[in-house]
């Protein structure tokens, strides 16, 4: 089938007026002090020149926050460039990538663009991951990919589970998107010396609140990552983001605050769902939380009313909310409570 011809999952952006609660953006930006260090290096940065194509700075901060040698690190325009260069390096057509549903929908936009098939293996939110059954349904695959903690879901599968897995699909790429980890704690990057088929992807636009530099990585053992990195698309990380991401990991004592921060916040949520009565609000160990329910149309209403985006799903009973500002998460709790307890506007 030829390019032109090709059938691509298309990936839907998100809004970006409101009180903005759907994409799991950081509910604030940087502060004064990190703000002041990226406008000094922004003064004398090269914007004449090409970034160095190495990266290598970069990859020794992010090395050293994670616990890895540089040599283990892949820079990305975002986590989805790495996502989309492994994805490109096994799928074709003919080949299957085994996935999760629901899971991040950029999965199928890359697998179609390289004519691959996707299988999905079904959770629920708030169940645990049956591995047993998952590695079952994912052994004939050519590569297995899902998020971890699960979004939408936020769940979280153990690094023990994970490591179930990697005793048993030992012959094709197994990616474990971290993009959340930072809120979970349960990384299996410490698993990468053990498994030549382990692949780890995190980004800095969740924790570090860094969104709008796209800014990712790749993690694998060293000569993974000097094949990738031989396939990757040259200068694909600006100056720009390069020297922001170093400010940033600089910094990480003060992101891991913040998200000590929204995990506290996080509880909040938890604390309100054993009292529902419409609407089922699940536990999450992301920045987000997935709330359902047969009043949920109600409860949109209500959100729109007060100029509050969500992030919904067509066709499902459930909304992802993220975890904003105590602020906002004063709001939505507010507006939560009222649809459960009423069918009256709120």
């Amino acid at each position: 089938m030829s390019a032109r011809n090709k059938a691509v999952s298309a990936y839907e952006a998100h809004v970006q007026e409101g009180v903005l609660l759907n994409a799991n953006e950081s509910p604030a930006n940087f502060d004064e002090q990190i703000l002041t260090e990226i406008k000094a290096a922004l003064d004398t940065t090269l914007f004449h020149r090409y970034p160095d194509d190495s990266y290598r700075s970069l990859k020794e901060a992010y090395a050293q926050v994670v616990g890895v040698e540089p040599d283990m690190v892949l820079c990305g325009n975002g986590s989805d460039q790495m996502l989309g260069l492994l994805i490109g390096c096994a799928m074709a057509e003919g080949k299957t990538l085994a996935t999760l549903v629901p899971d991040f929908g950029m999965y199928d936009y890359y697998v179609s663009m390289y004519g691959g098939t996707i299988k999905k293996y079904p959770i629920a939110a708030g169940k645990p991951l049956d591995m047993d059954a998952f590695v079952a349904f994912a052994k004939d695959a050519d590569m297995v990919l899902f998020s971890n903690p699960n979004n939408p879901t936020g769940n979280l599968v153990s690094g023990a589970d994970i490591e179930k897995l990697l005793q048993t699909i030992r012959h094709v790429p197994v990616v474990i998107d971290e993009a959340y980890m930072e809120f979970a704690d349960e990384s299996v990057v410490g698993l990468l010396d053990q498994y030549p088929n382990l692949f780890v992807t995190r980004t800095l636009s969740k924790a570090y609140g860094a969104a709008g530099i796209r800014l990712g990585f790749l993690l694998s053992r060293a000569e993974n990552i000097q094949k990738l990195g031989a396939l990757n698309v040259p200068y694909n990380v600006s100056r720009t983001t390069q020297t922001i991401g170093e400010i940033l990991l600089r910094h990480a004592a003060t992101f891991a605050k913040r998200v000590e921060q929204i995990c506290r916040q996080r509880e909040r949520f938890a604390e309100l769902a054993p009292s529902l009565r419409r609407f089922t609000l699940y536990p999450s160990r992301a920045n987000f939380v997935l709330v359902e329910g047969e009043g949920l149309d109600d409860l949109l209403a209500a959100f729109k009313a007060r100029n509050i985006v969500v992030r919904e799903y067509a066709g499902k009973p459930y909304c992802r909310i993220t975890i904003g500002s105590v602020a906002e998460n004063d709001q939505v709790l507010e507006i939560i409570r009222k649809v459960d307890e009423s069918d009256a506007d709120v």
